[in-house]
């Protein structure tokens, strides 16, 4: 890969190292396991707001990725946080005594509870968090299957139905497959590529379709016209997986996302825009950029000329506007590129860490034309 590349992953990967990993221990995890919903701008932990149960989940797979990369002795970290999650169990949101608030079971929280204990079981190889994974499994199969394909909002069937959850349970499988290399762990990823080309994919606007019925129509709500750069560009990245994974050709959808995502928005990217391109935030949150990056880092790794280096671009840009020098970040921009954040969430470490993971993994490649 290019200079510029290597130069800038190994400029994240010290960040997280010394700054992030460290800092977020030491300040954001509870005496119990759990963690904060985030920080006030102070740095100081908000121990007093209401907490959504799925950011256990998503910082348990930070610290098993930091641990199992060698970046961060994490696993104590992640195992008490597995233990507090289980205690309570997949609810959605706690108090900050402790109570639940909502029991709902939720799609996007299970993909990311099934992300948790898979990458726990990468990390150690223990039987139980293979057992946790397959139990998630299991419930999901159980309770969310729906008969028109894919899974539920809820078991109770709620609409509208989104892409995201399905994303997330895409990316999910396609990490405990890499886990545990059980061809039946593919079983939902491929499931959801069909419902990617089927349904997701806008083949007329090349945009991600984020709401549908319980049928999988377009919904016909407020935000029928209304597309997510961010979720475009998280495709990308995990039809390149995919395709590394399953050798399924999946060029065609990942450039055509790529490309009309970036166009006339080289660098950092708005939150949301109409189907036809028009902006309709030009606010800019962090997690986007992160997917941003991943998908260039995704095309460099297949090929595509000057993608290593607009990775590299962008991380570069991350430092000073959304990654602070003591470990914490600015999480939303406004159009002039000032922080609009009223907190520092914990839950944007899951997107930072896969991004820098990601930019390390694809920098120590040779294959940049």
């Amino acid at each position: 890969m290019t200079p510029a590349l290597v130069k800038s992953a190994d400029r994240l990967k010290q960040w997280c190292i010394d700054k992030a990993l460290p800092f977020w221990a030491k300040t954001a995890q509870l005496p119990d396991g759990g963690w904060v919903e985030h920080l006030r701008l102070d740095r100081s932990p908000d121990f007093n707001a209401e907490r959504r149960w799925r950011i256990l989940a998503r910082q348990i797979y930070v610290y098993s990725e930091a641990a199992r990369l060698g970046w961060y002795q994490g696993e104590e970290v992640a195992q008490r946080t597995f233990d507090r999650l289980q205690e309570t169990g997949y609810v959605q949101r706690v108090t900050p005594d402790g109570q639940v608030t909502e029991r709902r079971r939720d799609l996007y929280d299970h993909a990311f509870y099934l992300l948790g204990s898979s990458s726990l079981y990468r990390l150690t190889r223990d039987a139980k968090f293979l057992k946790s994974a397959n139990d998630i499994l299991k419930t999901l199969r159980d309770d969310f299957s729906h008969a028109s394909g894919g899974w539920q909002e809820t078991p109770r069937g709620e609409v509208p139905r989104r892409q995201n959850p399905h994303m997330h349970l895409f990316e999910s499988s396609l990490y405990l497959y890499v886990a545990t290399g059980d061809p039946a762990h593919l079983d939902i990823a491929h499931e959801i590529f069909k419902l990617f080309e089927e349904h997701f994919f806008d083949c007329k606007n090349n945009i991600v379709i984020e709401y549908f019925t319980i049928d999988w129509k377009k919904h016909t709500g407020e935000k029928r016209d209304f597309s997510e750069p961010g979720h475009a560009m998280e495709w990308v990245w995990l039809l390149t997986q995919y395709q590394n994974i399953t050798g399924q050709d999946t060029l065609g959808y990942a450039q055509r996302l790529y490309d009309r995502a970036l166009t006339q928005r080289p660098f950092f990217l708005n939150d949301e825009e109409s189907a036809s391109g028009e902006i309709l935030r030009e606010t800019k949150r962090l997690w986007v950029q992160t997917e941003s990056i991943k998908a260039h880092l995704a095309m460099a790794e297949r090929g595509q000329t000057g993608a290593a280096d607009c990775a590299a671009a962008l991380i570069d840009g991350l430092f000073g506007l959304y990654l602070n020098s003591d470990g914490t970040w600015n999480d939303q921009l406004n159009a002039c590129g000032a922080n609009i954040a009223t907190t520092i969430p914990v839950s944007t470490f899951y997107h930072i860490l896969c991004m820098a993971a990601e930019t390390k993994r694809v920098s120590g490649l040779n294959n940049q034309k």
